[in-house]
């Protein structure tokens, strides 16, 4: 999502809008929004009314969630574009302004993607999170 914070502006530039979407309860994505600095919402779908049709929920991980994906939907309400990615590969934030500068054109079915590794301080932060937030495996 830094990604995205760090070309909020230049998407803005090009018409669209953007927004987050998380299957955790409010505190717990506000929380997330202030500590990255995202200047975008976090819409929060805790009954899974978006992420389940959409295709992206994950109940397998930690009890239930949303899977890394993109959507991009036009005013009519067509989707321009779909990639639900995941963790260690996704399509870059600045290949989809690119397609949003051009006017979103017809695209491969098979976008770029890049490998995406974490950081070591990243790793730190979430471990850090998990025990701030009281993070338990499904099993607990």
């Amino acid at each position: 999502m830094a990604e995205y914070r760090d070309l909020y502006k230049d998407i803005r530039e090009t018409g669209a809008d953007l927004a987050g979407v998380a299957v955790d309860p409010p505190k717990s994505s506000e929380a997330v929004r202030q500590q990255l600095s995202l200047p975008f919402l976090i819409l929060c779908d805790t009954l899974r009314q978006i992420v389940k049709p959409w295709g992206v929920f994950n109940s397998k991980e930690k009890g239930g969630i949303a899977e890394a994906a993109v959507f991009i939907v036009d005013r009519d309400g067509t989707f321009r574009f779909v990639s639900i990615d995941t963790m260690s590969a996704r399509v870059p934030a600045s290949a989809i302004l690119e397609y949003l500068r051009a006017g979103m054109p017809e695209l491969p079915a098979n976008p770029a993607r890049k490998s995406a590794f974490p950081a070591i301080s990243n790793i730190w932060r979430g471990i850090g999170n998990a025990i701030r937030f009281h993070i338990r495996s499904p099993e607990e």
